[in-house]
């Protein structure tokens, strides 16, 4: 990469603003999510500054802690993302203390443990709610203050499972995040007018607390490797990468798209190569 190149890259958020659900692992030193590996790249890139939120307190604030620490301007803020008070509560707390929101990624999610027949009623509409009414509401209360911002980005982080059925569990996961889908390109067509763009990301299986007890499982490990063409678990980096592409100007003519990262786990089946023969 030639240094122009490079240093348009470095500088390609400056002044911007994002703001993350579902981001409170954020500490470098530990396990990070999605959230926190595109918080310290975008921020690296010449991001102003990041809210991060999640319902986890006590490792949220310490993150924002850290990211303060480091000498980057970072909030972290409570939000239940199927709660449109709270919503709004931290809207305006980012306009109050930026004056602009850029970006919103939508990541907060949870699984269903059990199957169709199995789930508490309670738990499959919970999953359906923070995937599906938590999407609609964040992205309801960035709108405006996106607009007054010039426009801006909204990332949703839905998974490879939107486009698959599911077997023994994960049914009202695989619903909630098909549903991700068409709502991005619903609001990428409502929202063109007023400079936003909505996009998709669809990852797979990725190392994060969210996947940690299924990675540090050895049998289940073993299991999903062997069906990646790639041969290996993402990590955080990989789709952070992808969410900041989406962020960025370098997708401006993208909106209401998915992008699948799942190492293609999608394309087909994997199989042993053909063994060696003496004909």
């Amino acid at each position: 990469m030639s240094n122009a190149s490079s240093n348009r890259f470095a500088n390609r958020f400056e002044g911007k603003v994002a703001l993350l659900t579902g981001s409170a692992a954020t500490l470098k030193g530990e396990l990070m999510g999605f959230g926190g590996a595109t918080v310290w790249r975008f921020l690296e890139e010449g991001g102003r500054g990041v809210v991060i939120t999640d319902v986890q307190d006590e490792i949220g604030e310490r993150s924002a802690a850290q990211l303060r620490d480091s000498g980057h301007d970072a909030i972290y803020m409570h939000l239940d993302v199927t709660d449109e008070d709270q919503w709004a509560v931290v809207a305006n707390a980012t306009m109050e203390h930026f004056g602009r929101i850029d970006i919103l990624v939508n990541i907060a999610g949870i699984l269903d443990p059990k199957s169709i027949l199995d789930i508490e009623t309670a738990v499959w509409k919970k999953t359906m709610e923070i995937s599906t009414v938590g999407i609609f509401l964040g992205t309801r209360a960035v709108a405006n203050p996106m607009e007054q911002s010039g426009g801006g980005a909204i990332i949703n982080l839905a998974s490879m499972a939107a486009k698959q059925g599911s077997g023994s569990y994960g049914s009202a996961y695989s619903f909630s995040r098909g549903g991700m889908l068409n709502f991005t390109m619903s609001s990428a067509l409502q929202l063109s007018s007023l400079g936003i763009r909505v996009n998709t990301i669809m990852p797979g299986w990725v190392h994060t607390p969210f996947t940690d007890y299924l990675y540090t499982d050895p049998e289940q490990s073993k299991f999903r490797t062997d069906r990646v063409p790639l041969g290996r678990w993402g990590e955080p980096e990989d789709i952070a990468a992808g969410i900041l592409f989406l962020a960025s100007d370098d997708a401006s003519y993208m909106t209401g798209a998915e992008l699948l990262m799942d190492g293609g786990v999608s394309a087909g089946s994997v199989r042993p190569a053909n063994p060696k023969s003496d004909d």
